[in-house]
């Protein structure tokens, strides 16, 4: 009879070190078979893609977007502004996206709703969101100018599952910035406030908690300091110039109620949203910015997520860093030297 079983019995057992180890591979395992089993089991949300006269990038985003396996098993919903009257050009442009969008296949389904008046970018989300979110409970929403990584609906749809029934979660972000991570952290994504509009998602109840009229400005201008300090140094003044007309961002105001309810949004490690729109030809992105990211390129499909929705003090630190005073105003320089190079 073989020793070898009992050899590797006995050592184990008289060796802690290997008795760690095969308990921690077991571990892993577990959450390995369990991972997979839900990817295989989950229903995958609703994209929406907000486009408008753009067709060179919007191409560009889909591609990287079919790029993505789950493409094929998601609802797609595009929608299309109209030109702007006046604009010079600008309705061939937009022409040429509605013939791009009405060509595309690819996903499970597609539907298209193209706006025959300028409504901004601001109200077509507002709207479309809505609409999307009435039927599906849940969805994934990109504008024209972003370039996805090949595993982004991956972390964007796990997320989606592990979190909707996690009232402190807001949204599930796919874009993030250059972080100063902890070195033991262990985790391939973290929470922070202040939702990123850059590829992004998030479930019906909480969409419809936005309050997007803020119709009692007087308590938002009371909770204007403690907004910026939560958020960063930009907040308040966003939103008073969206009160004020000077934008039209749906963004602020919905990161604004995120504030007001004190919850958070998950972010990845490394950044699944690159954003085109820093060529200089997006709606509200100039080609320098302090937002430019690091890609994530493993290709990775299972996703270490955090259990505990809380957010990590250095990670903080480094996230408000780049909303603070001195790095806006070294922004301002740079956008203002940019566009003098350029011309």
């Amino acid at each position: 009879m073989s020793l070898f079983p009992n050899f590797g019995t006995i050592y184990c057992v008289n060796n802690p070190f290997s008795t760690f180890f095969i308990t921690v591979a077991k571990r892993l395992l577990r959450e390995f078979i369990l991972t997979c089993t839900n990817i295989i089991l989950m229903q995958y949300a609703p994209i929406i893609i907000f486009a408008f006269n753009r067709p060179d990038a919007l191409k560009k985003s889909v591609d990287s977007l079919q790029k993505n396996v789950e493409a094929n098993e998601s609802d797609l919903y595009v929608f299309v502004d109209g030109p702007r009257p006046h604009k010079e050009g600008e309705a061939e442009q937009v022409q040429a996206v509605r013939d791009f969008v009405a060509s595309l296949e690819g996903f499970k389904s597609i539907t298209t709703r193209f706006s025959e008046v300028n409504k901004g970018l601001g109200p077509s989300i507002i709207a479309g969101v809505t609409e999307v979110m009435n039927k599906h409970g849940r969805a994934i929403v990109l504008e024209d100018d972003l370039i996805l990584a090949t595993n982004f609906l991956s972390f964007m749809n796990q997320s989606l599952e592990k979190y909707e029934n996690v009232e402190e979660v807001f949204s599930v972000c796919g874009y993030s910035l250059r972080l100063n991570l902890p070195k033991d952290y262990a985790f391939d994504a973290y929470f922070c406030p202040r939702s990123s509009s850059w590829g992004w998602a998030t479930w019906k109840d909480r969409w419809l908690s936005v309050d997007f009229k803020l119709e009692d400005w007087d308590a938002v201008e009371r909770n204007g300091k403690q907004f910026n300090k939560w958020g960063g140094s930009d907040c308040f003044g966003m939103l008073k110039g969206w009160r004020e007309g000077r934008n039209k961002s749906w963004a602020i105001r919905f990161v604004y109620s995120q504030f007001c309810q004190g919850k958070l949004s998950l972010f990845p490690h490394k950044s699944l949203v690159d954003n085109g729109g820093f060529d200089g030809n997006g709606t509200n992105c100039k080609s320098w910015s302090r937002y430019k990211c690091t890609m994530d390129i493993t290709g990775k499909k299972a996703f270490r997520l955090p259990e505990e929705v809380s957010v990590n003090k250095v990670i903080r630190s480094s996230y408000l860093w780049y909303y603070g005073i001195p790095i806006r105003i070294w922004s301002r320089i740079m956008y203002a030297y940019t566009g003098l190079m350029s011309h």
